[in-house]
C-alpha cells in the first residue's frame, strides 16, 4: 500500500533528478500527487492559477502554462524510461502508472537496502580479458562501451538475486538467469557476473550515459518468487508487479541481506 507522505517525498526527489524548476516543478509535483487524482488538467490549472501566472506574459493563461509544463515533463520522463508508446492523449495516466507502479517501488527497495562498497563493476586487468580485478575501491564511473564484469563480495553463504536498473530506465533480473546459472553459494567470497559457465564472458556498456543501479538480495534459500528466471533463461525485464512482490517478500526478512550501489556510465 502506498504511503502518501513517502510518495510525496519521492516526487520531490524525482523532480530533483529531472532538474525541474519553478512552475514546471510545481506542475509535476501537483499533477502526480495522489490528492489530485480526481482533478483534471483545467481544474488543476485553476487551483494553481496564482502561482502559474506569477511573472507570466499577459497572453499566458494557467491552462497554457500547465500544458507547456507537462510537455516538458513528458519529454524528461520519456528520457528516463517511461514508454508512452506513441500516445497523444492520456499521457498523465501513463506517467502516473509508471511512476507509482515501477519507479516508486524501486525507490522503496533502495530505501530498504543498505548502501555498500562490497560490490561494483570491475574491468579487465591490463589488456587481457582473462584477468579481472579492482584496486582498493570499485570505480564510481565507467566509460560507455567498456567491457566489464560485476562483482559481489558475499559475506556469508546464500542465494544471490541481483536486480539492475540500466541507464535506459529499464529494470532487469540478472541473477538468476543464463548470466548466473548457479546463484546458490555454499561459502562466502567474491562472485563475478557473468558467472563461469554463462553464455557470455562480460557485459558491454551500451546505450547511453547515465546511472546504473544495482540491488542485491542474499538469502538463505532461493526466494519463493515464481517469476525468477531459470538458469537457461535470459534476464527478465521487470514490471511493477515483479518489484512489488520482491519488495513484499524481503520486507522484514532479518535472515536476508539487501544491498544497493550505483555507478555512472560516462
Amino acid at each position: 500500500m502506498m504511503l502518501e507522505k513517502s510518495y510525496n517525498t519521492f516526487l520531490e526527489k524525482i523532480a530533483d533528478i529531472l532538474m525541474l524548476k519553478d512552475k514546471t516543478r510545481l506542475v509535476f509535483i501537483q499533477r502526480f500527487k495522489i490528492d489530485n487524482d480526481d482533478c483534471n488538467n483545467p481544474a488543476l490549472a485553476d487551483v494553481l492559477s496564482e502561482n502559474l501566472l506569477e511573472n507570466a506574459s499577459q497572453k499566458a493563461t494557467p491552462d497554457i502554462i500547465l500544458r507547456d509544463s507537462l510537455r516538458t515533463i513528458f519529454k524528461k520522463l520519456e528520457a528516463e524510461g517511461c514508454d508512452f508508446e506513441g500516445a497523444k492523449r492520456d499521457k498523465v495516466e501513463i506517467a502516473k502508472r509508471w511512476l507509482r507502479e515501477i519507479v516508486y517501488r524501486w525507490y522503496m527497495l533502495k530505501n530498504m537496502a543498505v548502501s555498500t562498497n562490497k560490490m561494483g563493476p570491475v574491468i579487465p586487468k591490463v589488456s587481457t580479458m582473462d584477468m579481472w580485478q579492482h584496486d582498493s575501491d570499485y570505480p564510481s564511473s565507467v566509460p560507455l562501451g567498456s567491457e566489464i564484469k560485476f562483482e559481489v563480495q558475499l559475506e556469508r553463504p546464500g542465494y544471490l538475486t541481483l536486480l539492475e536498473k540500466g541507464t535506459s530506465g529499464k529494470f532487469y533480473c540478472l541473477s538468476p538467469s543464463f548470466l548466473a546459472p548457479s546463484p546458490s553459494f555454499n561459502e562466502a567470497g567474491a562472485v563475478l557476473l557473468p558467472m563461469e559457465g554463462a553464455s557470455i564472458k562480460s557485459f558491454k556498456l551500451k546505450g547511453k550515459p547515465g546511472v546504473e543501479e544495482i540491488i542485491v538480495a542474499i538469502a538463505p534459500e532461493r526466494p519463493k518468487l515464481d517469476w525468477l528466471p531459470k538458469p537457461n533463461q535470459p534476464p527478465l525485464h521487470l514490471e511493477g508487479e515483479h518489484l512489488q512482490e520482491f519488495l513484499a517478500y524481503f520486507e522484514g526478512k532479518s535472515d536476508s541481506t539487501l544491498w544497493y550501489m550505483d555507478y555512472k556510465v560516462v
